[in-house]
């Protein structure tokens, strides 16, 4: 019998893309307006009856975040604290979707999972918390920190270049920022697998190689032949109420002994995603 998923933030960025994956099959999705994760008689109500529950459920504004960080905490940490009570409780194995934005950026080399996080801002600090609350809580869970992601439905990095694109000759883009841009239909893929063999524990996943974000600007642009300079500047040009890591890149060895196939480099799903503009 197949497992009864519960998937939690449907509508986002990657919530869309992992419920696409699950048209065919037996999964009840939740989210605003409808559903409010922090309300704990909805959560437990909505995860009842579940075998899986993916948690992609986030306050994710960063900017918004440094200022309304309670409502950032409630989301990010303490709903995810009541779903591994009410998870433990029923033996419910949860998968719950993580940030880059848990580690400072200052690591010469890329971020593993045995590295101490150090958030450098409310985001990530309300991310860490979750982290922390859902693995003392419960122990039949995974946590995947995922990074720099990009989808057809979400407000992201690249959606934002395209925009911006239309309304300007020229665009400053960090060269001191790098990582690695992740495709959420490719996540969404990875979530299926840890779905179907409840893996526990803390992971790691981003395309494999890394970019800073004007040479990932550049790379789009020049697929999408928009005639938009890129010009090159550093962090402290633009000003913002959260701090970003300089260094987001990830080491994946762990998450990537489980997959059925390697990681692919970055530029890859980035050129197949652009087709579908």
């Amino acid at each position: 019998m197949a497992n009864k998923i519960v998937l939690l933030g449907a509508k986002g960025m990657l919530g869309t893309e992992v419920r696409a994956l699950y048209a065919d099959q037996n999964i009840s999705a939740f989210d605003l307006p409808e559903f409010d994760i922090s309300d704990e008689k909805q959560l437990s109500a909505a995860i009842d009856n579940a075998d899986v529950v993916i948690n992609c459920a986030a306050f994710t504004d960063v900017e918004k975040a440094e200022s309304q960080y309670e409502l950032a905490y409630k989301v990010n940490a303490e709903a995810v604290e009541n779903l591994a009570k009410i998870a433990a409780e029923k033996n419910i194995y949860v998968i719950h979707i993580s940030t880059d934005f848990v580690f400072d950026g200052k690591k010469n080399s890329p971020y593993e999972e045995t590295d101490v996080p150090k958030p450098i801002n409310a985001y990530g600090r309300s991310k860490l918390e979750g982290e922390i609350l859902l693995m003392e809580n419960h122990q039949n869970c995974a946590v995947i920190r995922v990074q720099w992601t990009y989808g057809k439905n979400g407000n992201n990095f690249i959606s934002k270049l395209i925009s911006f694109s239309k309304q300007r000759d020229s665009l400053k883009v960090v060269d001191d920022q790098f990582g690695s841009p992740t495709w959420t239909q490719e996540a969404a893929r990875v979530i299926r697998i840890f779905a179907e063999n409840k893996y526990r524990g803390l992971y790691h996943y981003a395309a494999s190689d890394y970019a800073s974000r004007y040479e990932v600007a550049k790379f789009a642009f020049e697929k999408l032949k928009l005639k938009t300079e890129i010009i090159p500047c550093k962090s402290d040009e633009f000003k913002s109420a959260a701090a970003r890591p300089a260094n987001s890149r990830f080491y994946c060895d762990k998450i990537q002994s489980l997959l059925d196939k390697p990681i692919e480099i970055w530029q890859k799903p980035l050129e197949r995603f652009l087709e579908t503009i």
